[in-house]
């Protein structure tokens, strides 16, 4: 029986779609049985476009055992519910059916937004998530300025101060730092601790990593060598 109405059928191979359900979840790759409601949708559809985008499989299970949909309207409509009115900015969804063995899947394409980044809206407090692996974590205020910095494309060039020297010292013994533990070293307040990793995530100088769900920030560089000096602006 036909579902889709007006949603397409995918012009995806279907070996292809088989290989991505095979390898299961990650940061880009999300199963869903079915959608439980806009909120819990929403907060993978944020995740997704906050990271690189993705594809939400409706129709299987967190296993990858192929369950299919009944009828797609119900999901389609919670889906564009949870990307347009509870995500802010809206995030763009795109919608495709495709039958794996006499089971309809419905994919759903999340876009990665250009404008990052994405909030929930109904969270009385701003919250915004990102993937880690497959799991959708809240971001960091330093993973927040990161992204509201690429967005805008900010030029960050700034003088390396005494905090700045104070993180190199101790990443160059013990070679990486949470933003608390920086801010505690440093004597300097958690919102400088943020501004400051994030600006040197931004310049290529530190990378940044997660860690039971914590980031860490370790020297991008190679032969962990603090960088020259930058001058300010």
């Amino acid at each position: 029986m036909d579902l889709t109405g007006h949603i397409p059928y995918s012009n995806m191979h279907l070996s292809d779609i088989k290989v991505l359900i095979e390898r299961g979840e990650n940061d880009s790759i999300e199963f869903k049985q079915t959608v439980p409601s806009p909120d819990k949708i929403a907060r993978e559809i944020c995740a997704l476009a906050n990271t690189r985008g993705g594809i939400i499989f409706v129709g299987v299970s967190d296993h990858g055992e192929l369950v299919g949909i009944r009828d797609y309207f119900e999901e389609e409509f919670w889906i564009r519910q949870g990307a347009e009115d509870l995500c802010m900015p809206a995030v763009e969804v795109r919608f495709e059916v495709i039958e794996v063995k006499k089971r309809d899947i419905l994919l759903v394409h999340v876009s990665e937004s250009e404008r990052k980044p994405v909030f929930l809206k109904h969270k009385k407090k701003r919250v915004a998530f990102i993937r880690q692996h497959e799991e959708n974590v809240v971001a960091s205020p330093e993973r927040l300025r990161l992204m509201a910095m690429e967005t805008r494309d900010t030029e960050i060039t700034f003088e390396y101060g005494a905090k700045e020297q104070r993180l190199f010292q101790y990443l160059r013994e013990y070679g990486e730092i949470s933003a608390e533990g920086f801010a505690k070293i440093a004597g300097i307040s958690a919102t400088v601790a943020s501004r400051t990793l994030a600006a040197l995530v931004k310049t290529g100088t530190l990378s940044v990593f997660f860690r039971e769900k914590q980031e860490y920030f370790c020297f991008t560089v190679s032969d962990n060598k603090e960088p020259q000096t930058v001058s300010e602006t």
